[in-house]
């Protein structure tokens, strides 16, 4: 491997609770990255090869937020980022973990002959690097180390889904490893038949019984968040801690018959049917630089009106994800010098009223969800009283449900970052605006053939960028 020389860029690398030192190489697609990370004591570890891909993955908010434990993988099985959910199922920290190759990290438990963990991950991970298509490893057993004392080893039961993370021609630069802690469930849902350690590899239960040891280990880990919140300082009285569980039971009772891709969408339904005077709701999930992307919507007006916000860069819904509070607009028609461009445009379409509730987690917003009312009304009347709960409660369900829609909106990161950040440098080299930039490399990719992600990076390594 290379190391940094003359014609290398170096930047500092700040990834949540450690440091990195890192250098953009003179590669030909601009995409290759020389890593190198601090640890406790300040010495520099071996540097690694990072594609553009998995930086952007590791560094997307979904990843960071998201209750679903996540690790970040190159072609070498090497560590490239780890979300905090992977950090508390291992125990694990940071330090101990970027960078290092995978099996380091997590070896077979060498008291256990019959261990198979390494065997069957690698074997899964190999798999998905080579077919470039997604695999469900079952149930595995899997030991890990204790981090205080690495000769120990403490008794884990997983399902892992292994997924490979593409660039913009395909080729797979690295996987998307997810596991969930199904050790509680699975111990009561289909315990050995011999003995309380027994283990045999061979016997997987059947495809209903993972679903139901998923669901149970999925909805445990909401509950959990759940309970927390409402035992907060400062909650509910009795008759608001009963209304917000009856709420709580509706959304889990929508949402749990659902695959993944389709909690959002009956979560959104459950809106409509339990809160009074609401018509249409729609989930949008949002990312710095990049579109908002519409998670779920209940019917094509919230959809369009979603939509209108995007394009007029105004409304209540990027009010709400900007501002991290609540947005409530009773009557769209009172109020149009406040978002004048969207208020015209959307009051076309039916809608009378917005009430736009930002998902926040304790450290980001990751979207909102957003309230539409089209009956037309005399006297106009502000939002259900338990649209605030409703939001919070959709925030958790949805952290603890998203591993479809993660992996869908990790791999859609990286091209939609280059290509904002190619029409602002066209647009400023050029002297032009942005949508004229966007007009060109819409055209010239179409001309040569081209995805407009692969032009964009051209164009950034043209620049320097």
């Amino acid at each position: 491997m290379r190391s940094p020389g003359a014609h290398s860029e170096a930047a500092d690398f700040t990834y949540p609770g450690a440091l990195f030192q890192r250098w953009r190489m003179p590669v030909a697609d601009g995409a290759v990255w020389l890593l190198r990370g601090f640890g406790r004591r300040g010495t520099p570890g071996r540097p690694t090869v990072m594609h553009r891909v998995l930086r952007a993955t590791a560094e997307h908010q979904l990843f960071q937020v998201t209750a679903a434990p996540y690790v970040v993988l190159d072609t070498d099985l090497r560590i490239c980022g780890v979300n905090p959910a992977y950090l508390a199922a291992t125990g694990r920290t940071l330090d101990d973990l970027v960078g290092t190759l995978l099996f380091d990290a997590f070896p077979d438990n060498p008291e256990d002959p019959t261990a198979s963990g390494v065997r069957n991950l690698a074997a899964s991970l190999e798999r998905v690097l080579r077919r470039g298509t997604p695999h469900e490893m079952g149930v595995q057993r899997y030991d890990i180390p204790d981090p205080d004392a690495p000769t120990v080893f403490h008794p884990k039961v997983w399902s892992p889904v292994n997924s490979p993370l593409a660039d913009a021609d395909g080729r797979v630069v690295g996987a998307l490893h997810h596991v969930e802690d199904i050790t509680a469930v699975h111990e009561v849902l289909d315990p050995p038949s011999t003995g309380a350690d027994a283990w045999d590899p061979a016997r997987q239960p059947s495809a209903m019984l993972r679903r139901a040891m998923l669901a149970a280990a999925r909805y445990a880990r909401a509950h959990s968040a759940w309970e927390a919140a409402r035992t907060a300082p400062g909650g509910l009285t009795s008759a608001g801690l009963a209304r917000r569980d009856a709420l709580w039971h509706r959304i889990v009772h929508a949402a749990r018959p659902s695959p993944p891709a389709g909690c959002a969408d009956a979560v959104c339904a459950a809106a409509v049917r339990a809160l009074p005077g609401v018509d249409a709701a729609a989930i949008t999930l949002h990312a710095s630089g990049t579109a908002p992307h519409h998670l779920a919507v209940s019917s094509p007006r919230a959809r369009r009106a979603e939509e209108l916000q995007w394009i007029t860069g105004q409304g209540p819904s990027l009010a709400a994800q900007r501002s991290g509070d609540p947005v409530l607009v009773p009557a769209m028609d009172q109020d149009p010098g406040r978002w004048p461009a969207f208020s015209d445009a959307v009051l076309r379409t039916g809608i009378s009223a917005i009430f736009a509730y930002p998902l926040r987690t304790a450290t980001t917003t990751l979207g909102t969800l957003t309230l539409y009312r089209t009956r037309p009304s005399p006297r106009p009347e502000g939002p259900p009283a338990d649209a605030p709960t409703f939001a919070d409660l959709t925030t958790v369900v949805l952290l603890a449900d998203l591993d479809t829609e993660i992996i869908q909106q990790l791999r859609a990161t990286a091209d939609a970052g280059d290509i904002n950040t190619a029409l602002g440098v066209l647009a400023a080299a050029q002297r032009i605006s942005t949508h004229d930039a966007a007009v060109w490399l819409q055209a010239t990719a179409v001309s040569k053939r081209l995805p407009r992600a692969d032009l964009a990076r051209i164009v950034l390594t043209r620049y320097g960028v």
